[in-house]
């Protein structure tokens, strides 16, 4: 999936501005900071203002160029964590916000933040949960299904306990992790749905024909709006899970 930079400024600001309660986790004295997935480096800007010496990476080159355009002062390189070059280094700190629920060999992305963190270097970020946008989720696949098309899950949401194995795995030691809802409005009014279904699911929307997409979207917004209309806006059923994790010695 592409992102729409200027829509990721605007229409889906909320990506970054709810991300800017994990800053909290960072440590207060500088530390040298790898934010995974930095898209437009608003977050980034912000770890550097804490006095963070911060690089910040992502698949998007359309990303990369516009946070380089906003933020000249900053490292940003056009990098893919499950396929890291000598560009990327060795961390302190790991930091991602909402974007390790896109990446499905989550054993594999562990495993080289691991290697690219110091001896007790620490992974902090936030992800969607189990139950994540459930009911969006859900009411998607029952509008594809009865169209014939097979609706394949591309995002990978885990559990507490589930991600506490895999990072105990990959030689991490939990510090605290949390599961909780958080609802969250989306601009644009009546059309706040649609929009947010076009960014986030624009592959599979993109299958179908004008007419297709049309219909499924009609039926979405009939069938969601009891649950998810909150008074002018659409409030989507986000559910995060947040994590600070420390790196163990490799011989521990």
């Amino acid at each position: 999936m592409e992102w729409d930079v200027k829509k990721y400024n605007t229409t889906h600001d909320f990506i970054f501005k709810y991300g800017a309660g994990l800053l909290e986790l960072l440590p207060k004295e500088p530390k040298k900071v790898l934010d995974i997935g930095c898209g437009t480096g608003a977050l980034t800007k912000q770890i550097a203002e804490l006095g963070h010496k911060v690089t910040g990476i992502d698949q998007s080159l359309d990303m990369i160029n516009q946070a380089k355009e906003s933020y000249p002062d900053l490292n940003f390189f056009l990098e893919d964590i499950l396929n890291p070059t000598d560009q990327i280094e060795t961390y302190d700190v790991a930091f991602s916000n909402a974007v390790f629920h896109w990446i499905p060999n989550q054993d594999r992305l562990l495993k080289n933040i691991s290697e690219h963190l110091t001896a007790n270097g620490q992974l902090i970020c936030e992800f969607g949960a189990v139950g994540n946008v459930q009911a969006i989720r859900e009411a998607f696949g029952k509008e594809l299904n009865a169209l014939g098309f097979p609706f394949e899950e591309p995002f990978c949401f885990t559990s507490v306990s589930d991600y506490r194995n895999l990072l105990e795995k990959n030689h991490f030691e939990v510090v605290e992790m949390m599961e909780y809802d958080r609802p969250t409005p989306l601009k644009g009014g009546e059309c706040g749905l649609r929009e947010w279904m076009e960014q986030f699911y624009a592959d599979e929307l993109g299958e179908l024909t004008g007419g297709e997409k049309e219909t499924v979207l009609e039926h979405m917004e009939r069938d969601l709006k009891g649950k998810l209309w909150k008074e002018s806006q659409w409030e989507a059923d986000y559910r995060r899970l947040r994590m600070k994790a420390v790196k163990r010695y490799r011989g521990l």
